[in-house]
Parts: structure tokens; sequence; C-alpha cells
């Protein structure tokens, strides 16, 4: 894993001479004379790196290697994580095969591979027998680290697992931030995982936290209910740290009633230039409306032919108790400056500044945040040098920027970006992303120089492991064999990824067959011919997959009007819909988290 030029100079110094060359250039100053190294814990770095380093040079075999994995340690808990690297690689040929040993010098490869964004590496290396006897701190560092990895690669349950096994090794005062984790990652599962998990565990304390986490969200938007059952969980559950000391997201969603309007407004341009999209929504209201069938009254109220500002005001004399709209982001911004800020809203768009207020939520099939959601599914996957692939145009250069600034949040690097602006300039932009064209100019040069009877194959570049390539589908369905042609024949390919825009109802086999091994991201009703897109189709053949997402949105909108409120205040709190898997953020924005398919065989198979 760690290749450079320790190797071949431990291999003619050996690691005594390797340990002094490491002393005499260590930055730090030199430690006090000592008599005799004192033999420390593994796991627990109470001293500078040139200490342990300097104690090393006095003494050999596994002595030597443990004052050298202290060493590394202190390296990597001051972040000098070059240093490490090189310690650690020149220990690695004659490292002790004692439990200790080994487990200490995979903790701390693994914190390398995670601070070179390789989380699958990492995990790996925490592969051992848990009958090893380890130091508590090494058993300590094993299950923070299990559990930081599973929660950066959305495994919410197995985070939350690992952090429980974390906090019984920890003394009291330290457990807190560790419980807090817990219930962080638990907040996530869905409620029928919770409810598996809970039937097949024997730990009475996890078993616990897993029931807990299931009535939070069982009985969320019925607080009066929640009152009982977490009374009731209290008593059965005497010991357990939650006991007496409840989430505080949980205690704020016993004191929030959900709302209970018996009259909605829906504020939606059912003429005009926006009618087919509005149609579509409003299709999706009356639909979960009439399966709900809860006595409620919707009234619309047509923005596209009467002033947005008109229509609100109009529905708030008719006796709205909760209103859904407008659409268009223009009227968001002209109601939002006149609404009653007691009469809840669902605004099915974002306006141009957000503004956190307890009674505002935004709803909106964002294509920027879907974006942001792909640059965290590369993370997640362990990509660590994606390109991006856009088409010039307002649409994919806001996509193209919004994973950008994903990406440097992940990350702290930059992506790069390429642009196409035509169907006929595409091959030249993926050429020229891999970095194709410069490899053809080289070759042409060479023939130039020495007759066409050279013979060259082209290069492409070797850095680049994914790109996400934001396209339609006509527009996929060229740039994948594009980019397929221009990888050279020895090199890896990169992985890619693309968006919702790329994916529509497939009845050709040939032409899925073509798409192979592409990931791509939607709502994951529309994510190959599942039952419902296939009913979907069936009932509405004249509509579009993107007229299909807006009739989930105006579902999902419906659906949510009961569970917005305990959604805000409850962190985790989450409602999967058709639209996706659905959260409140604390400035009422829903966020969407879809669901992820590969092309395999002519089939787009789903992820989850």
């Amino acid at each position: 894993m760690l290749k450079n030029f320790s190797a071949k100079l431990t291999k003619k110094l050996g690691i005594s001479a390797f340990v002094l060359l490491l002393a005499a250039c260590s930055s730090q100053p030199a430690p006090p004379r000592q008599q005799a190294p004192t033999q420390e814990q593994l796991g627990v770095a109470t001293q500078p790196a040139a200490s342990y380093l300097k104690q090393a040079t006095q003494v050999k075999g596994e002595a030597q290697q443990r004052l050298l994995l202290l060493a590394a340690r202190a390296y990597v808990e001051s972040g000098d994580f070059n240093a490490a690297a090189k310690l650690l690689n020149a220990m690695s040929s004659s490292l002790s095969q004692a439990p200790q040993f080994q487990a200490e010098y995979r903790l701390l490869i693994s914190e390398l591979a995670i601070h070179n964004h390789k989380r699958s590496d990492a995990l790996a290396l925490l592969d051992w027998p848990l009958n090893w006897p380890l130091t508590q701190a090494q058993w300590q560092h094993y299950y923070r680290l299990k559990g930081e990895l599973y929660q950066s690669t959305a495994a919410p349950l197995s985070a939350a697992a690992n952090f429980y096994d974390l906090s019984r090794l920890q003394p009291t005062q330290e457990q807190s931030l560790t419980r807090q984790a817990i219930w962080t990652n638990l907040s996530q599962v869905d409620e029928e995982q919770l409810r598996q998990t809970i039937n097949t565990t024997q730990d009475q304390q996890w078993q616990g936290w897993l029931e807990l986490a299931w009535l939070a969200k069982h009985f969320a938007i019925q607080p009066s209910s929640l009152v009982g059952e977490l009374a009731r969980w209290q008593r059965d559950n005497p010991n357990h740290p939650a006991a007496s000391d409840l989430p505080q997201d949980l205690q704020r969603a016993l004191s929030v009633q959900p709302y209970r309007p018996q009259q909605v407004a829906v504020l939606l341009p059912l003429t005009g230039r926006f009618a087919s999209q509005a149609k579509s929504i409003q299709d999706g209201l009356m639909s979960r409306a009439l399966e709900q069938d809860m006595g409620r009254q919707i009234q619309f109220y047509d923005t596209g032919a009467i002033d947005a500002v008109d229509a609100y005001h109009q529905a708030i004399a008719d006796g709205a108790q909760f209103i859904i709209g407008p659409l268009t982001k223009d009227n968001v911004d002209k109601v939002l400056a006149v609404a009653d800020k007691q009469i809840p809203m669902l605004a099915l768009n974002q306006p141009t500044q957000v503004v956190a207020d307890d009674n505002r939520f935004f709803f909106s099939l964002s294509p920027e945040e879907e974006s942001m959601h792909v640059a965290e599914k590369l993370f997640q996957d362990g990509r660590t040098n994606p390109i991006v692939l856009a088409p010039a145009s307002k649409a994919g250069l806001r996509m193209a920027n919004a994973f950008n600034t994903a990406w440097l949040e992940l990350t702290n690097k930059p992506v790069e970006i390429h642009h196409f602006d035509r169907k006929d300039s595409m091959q030249n932009a993926v050429r020229k992303a891999l970095q194709v064209d410069t490899s053809l100019e080289q070759i042409k040069a060479i023939k130039g120089a020495f007759g066409n009877k050279v013979i060259a194959d082209f290069r492409s570049r070797q850095d680049v492991d994914a790109m996400f390539i934001v396209a339609n589908v006509e527009e996929i369905r060229l740039l994948k064999p594009f980019v397929e042609v221009n990888v050279a024949v020895f090199s890896q390919p990169p992985q890619l990824y693309t968006s919702s825009r790329a994916n529509a109802y497939q009845d050709n086999k040939q032409a899925r067959d073509e798409l192979n091994g592409l990931y791509i991201s939607d709502m994951p009703w529309l994510l190959g011919n599942t039952d419902t897109r296939q009913q979907a189709h069936q009932w509405w053949p004249e509509r579009s997959d993107s007229q299909l997402r807006l009739y989930a949105m105006g579902y999902d909108s419906w659906a949510l009007i009961d569970r917005l409120a305990q959604m805000r205040v409850f962190y985790g709190y989450q409602v999967q819909g058709l639209t996706g898997q659905l959260a409140v953020t604390d400035n009422g924005v829903l966020s969407r988290q879809l669901g992820w398919a590969q092309y395999q065989r002519g089939r787009l198979r789903s992820q989850q």
C-alpha cells in the first residue's frame, strides 16, 4: 500500500540504521537523555515521535518495534502522515506476528488510508479476529474507526453498532459524544430494518437503543402516543444511558404538535406556460389525498390565470389552514413577501434566498441537489479523482458547479470540469478530458518526423478513476461509447456515473446493453422496469418520465403535511416517499436521497 524510497533504503541500511536516520532528521527537539526506555501500552502515544525514535535506537526486536509503532501513532496524531507512512513502510517486512503488533500496524495504516480517501481499503484492514488479546486503547481505536468509516459510507446501522461497542469500552466522562453518534446514525435507519434488528439481537442495552429509535420514528407524528410509549420504554430500560437523558431532538419532537389542517389550498399554474407540469403535480396530490381519505378539503387556485399573491390572499380568505405552492421561483418570492407566518406553507420551489422560519418549507426537484448527492456517492464509493463532463448550457454549468461545491466540502480538492456545446463536439470534449488529444498530437509529430510507418498507440490519462456525465438520454448514448473508445488499451477505464436526466423507460434491449456498467441515480421507483413504473406508463402512456417525477412530487407533498413539523425538529426523521428518502433541514428545505442502479447485462439493477 505504501510505496516510497524507504523500502529500498531499509534493505540497504537495516531497520536500526533507518531508525537512527529518522531520529536524526526529526524536526522536533531531542528528548532528555534517559537511563532506560519505558514500555508503553500500544494504542496510546504520550510522547512526541522524536522521543520514541530516540528510545528505539537503544533496543532491539519487539521492544524496538513497539516504540516505532508508538512513534508512528504520534506522527498520525500530530498530522504528519508522510513521516508515519515512511516509518510504517520500513517496518512492514520485519513486523512481529503478535496480535497487538499486527493490530496496531493495521490501525495506523487504516488511518493513512482514510487520510487518502481510501475508505474501502481502510475497512478491509480492520477485518481481524475479535478474540485477539489487544489493549483497551486498541479496541477503542478499532471501533471508533469502523464507526466513522461506516458512517462515511452511508451504512448507519453498522456505524451505530460500532459506536455502541466503543461506548462500552469508554469511561463514563467520554461516552456523551459516542452516544450522540449512536443516536444520530440510528435515526437514519428505516423502521423495518430497526424492527428486524431488534428481533435478532441478544444484547439488552443495544436492543434498548434500537427500540428507542423505532419508537421515535413510528410515533413521531403522534406526540401524545409517543409520550406514553417513551414512558413504557423508560420503565422497561431503567439502567439504559438514554433513560434519564433522552436525545435532545426526541425531546423537541415531543413538544411540537403536528399540522392537522382541515382545509388545504394548492397554488399551481394550471393554465399557461407551466400547465403541463402543474397538471402532473395536481394528479399526484389528488391521488394521495384519495388514498388517505382523511376528510380534508382541498382547493386549487390557478396562478396561471390570476396573480400568485392574489391567489394566496383568496386562499386565506377562504379559510385555508395549510398552503401547498406556488410552483415557480418568482411566485415563491412574491408570496413569501406577504405570507402570514402563522399559516404553514410547503412551497414547491426554493426562493431566491432561503430564510429559516418554523412554518416555511421548500420542496423542489433540484438538479443541483442531485449533483451534490452524486458527489457524495462517488466519495462513499472511494473515488479519489473524478472529473465532470457537462454541456455548456445554464443547467449543465449549474450542475457541474454544484458537484464541485460538494466535492470541495468532502475532500478539500476542486474537481476538473470539461464542457461540450454540441453533439459534434462531444468526442473532442472526451478526448480533451482524458488527455487523448495531447497523445494524438505527439503521435502526429513523431510520424511527421520519422514517417507514417511508425506504429504508436494513443495514451489516455491514468489518474482519473470516475467520471460524472451530465447528460440527457440521447447524449449519454453518444458520450459513453466515446469515453470507452478513448481509454487506452492497458488503462483502467473510469467508472461512469450520471443523473436522472439520462434515465428513461427503455423497451429496446440493444439500447440498454450499450449502457452496461453505467451508474445512474433517480427516484427508486423509476430505476428499471419496476411494477410501479410499468403501471404508471399503462395509466398515462403519453406522459414522460419528467412528468411522472412531478406526479411523485405532488403525491409526496400531500403525504408530508402531517410529518413536516416533526421532521424539522427531529434529526434523522426521514420519510421514504416516491421522490426519494426525504428529510427536512434546519432552514426548512426538503432534502432528497435518490436511489442508485447500474446497467448490468441490459438490465438496470438496483444498488440499494
